[in-house]
């Protein structure tokens, strides 16, 4: 059996990875949801390691990773599919994820939604912008 070789752009892959933090940095900021984070996660809040900062992009990372493989393996060129695609993929796993963390560890609701909005804004944006990035012709 001949597999064809996945044609993924690591540059697209890593610049969507890397934006997606970088807005999510913005979605926990005063601008946005910064002050219901900080009014609702784990008292008393501690103060965030500077450390995660080189470590936390890694996660967008590896999400824009899984999106773009998907996004090659099911021949998606329209963005719009896409987006349902990842609707789709956000209520499978992290809205269904932030309710048990809710419902079972006593998460603030107003915390899961924070968390589980953030989530739904990076998979729309790296799965819209991957496709259009995918199917950009030369």
């Amino acid at each position: 059996m001949h597999q064809k070789k996945l044609a993924i752009n690591y540059s697209a892959v890593l610049v969507t990875g890397i934006t997606a933090f970088l807005l999510s940095m913005l979605w926990y900021s005063p601008l946005l949801f910064g002050t219901i984070w900080e009014k609702y996660r784990s008292a008393p809040n501690p103060a965030i390691p500077k450390w995660t900062i080189v470590f936390a992009p890694v996660r967008e990372i590896i999400a824009a990773l899984v999106i773009e493989f998907l996004i090659i393996s099911m021949a998606l060129s329209n963005w719009r599919w896409t987006s349902g695609l990842m609707f789709l993929l956000w209520v499978a796993f992290h809205a269904v994820g932030m309710a048990g963390a809710i419902i079972w560890d006593n998460m603030q609701w107003q915390l899961g939604l924070v968390h589980a909005g953030d989530w739904l804004m990076k998979m729309q944006y790296m799965g819209i912008v991957l496709t259009i990035w995918f199917n950009k012709k030369s």
